[in-house]
């Protein structure tokens, strides 16, 4: 099984187990970062950042890990609690026209997107010399349209992709639970083609919740554990993992991650990989193991039914 973990890189931090994408905090990436890169040597892991354009000069310099290009488009303003705080990046704010405000790629135009994806990928190769392969769309939204500024830049991997889910800013409904990468249409980006692309889904539990350690909270490692063991049993070729970098500034999401990777680690025939090295595997069809969910003690999921029949 190849394993990746990529890591949306952005500003912010961790308050009560939420993460607040405040753009003054700029530990996110700066000790973020560093953080997941021990922990992945620890391992033998290896990590493709994602890194937005606005915290290239905050980013690390020459790590031998992976750099992808992650774009939050426009300028939206978000609140939790006494935070607020506004998605979109500066960067690309002050150096591309964009119509909308909107954080979502699909409500941006074509000649935007291109734009934005063109003046992305260039301040990367300035700031950090690299020339990245692999994108995140910002809020996993993207269409037909960001696919063919993907592939006019030069890209090869998307990781955007949380599969069999629909949210008004983004559509992946299309797609099973268990999707192994594939190559998308032209027609439609959520159909199999011959786009010279290929989208990686994001592994999930049932319920459709991405394997990340931000999900932790609401989910529980034990079905993070289930979920791998129904993949690894399954010989599924592939298994995903994202996490943002002003989560592993926290010392619960990393010890989470920490956990995660070493059960990992204990299993056979594990290859860590960067995206950018994973390619198109044998057509299978992989069934979802229900059973092995709902007989596992969840602490996590018990107490938020509790607290919906309580309220």
């Amino acid at each position: 099984m190849d394993i990746i973990i990529v890591c949306h890189t952005e500003f912010g931090f961790v308050d009560n187990k939420k993460i607040i994408f405040d753009k003054k905090a700029f530990q996110g990436v700066e000790d973020g970062v560093i953080n997941l890169i021990k922990l992945a040597k620890k391992y033998g892991a290896k990590i493709t950042f994602a890194v937005c354009p606005e915290v290239a000069d905050f980013f690390p310099k020459k790590i031998d890990q992976e750099v992808g290009l992650h774009i939050h488009p426009g300028w939206e303003e978000f609140k939790k609690n006494q935070f607020k705080w506004y998605v979109g990046d500066q960067y690309l704010k002050e150096h591309c026209k964009q119509s909308s405000f909107y954080s979502a790629l699909q409500d941006h135009p074509y000649s935007e997107q291109l734009d934005m994806i063109k003046v992305g990928k260039e301040c990367l190769k300035k700031s950090l010399g690299v020339e990245p392969k692999v994108f995140v769309a910002g809020r996993g939204s993207l269409n037909n349209d960001t696919i063919r500024a993907l592939i006019e830049n030069g890209f090869t991997h998307d990781c955007s992709a949380i599969a069999n889910k629909k949210l008004p800013y983004f559509d992946w409904s299309k797609l099973p639970r268990i999707c192994m990468p594939y190559r998308p249409s032209l027609e439609d980006y959520q159909k199999k083609g011959d786009l010279p692309i290929l989208i990686v889904p994001a592994s999930q539990v049932i319920f459709r919740r991405p394997i990340t350690p931000e999900s932790v909270p609401g989910y529980g490692i034990s079905w993070f554990k289930v979920c791998f063991s129904e993949y690894y049993r399954q010989n599924v070729p592939l298994f995903h993992i994202f996490t943002h970098s002003p989560a592993m500034t926290d010392p619960y999401y990393f010890s989470v991650m920490d956990t995660f990777l070493f059960f990992i680690s204990q299993h056979k025939y594990i290859n860590f990989k960067f995206a950018s090295e994973i390619k198109q595997y044998p057509k299978n069809n992989f069934k979802t193991d229900i059973l092995s969910y709902l007989f596992t003690p969840n602490r996590e999921i018990v107490k938020t039914v509790l607290r919906k029949l309580l309220n």
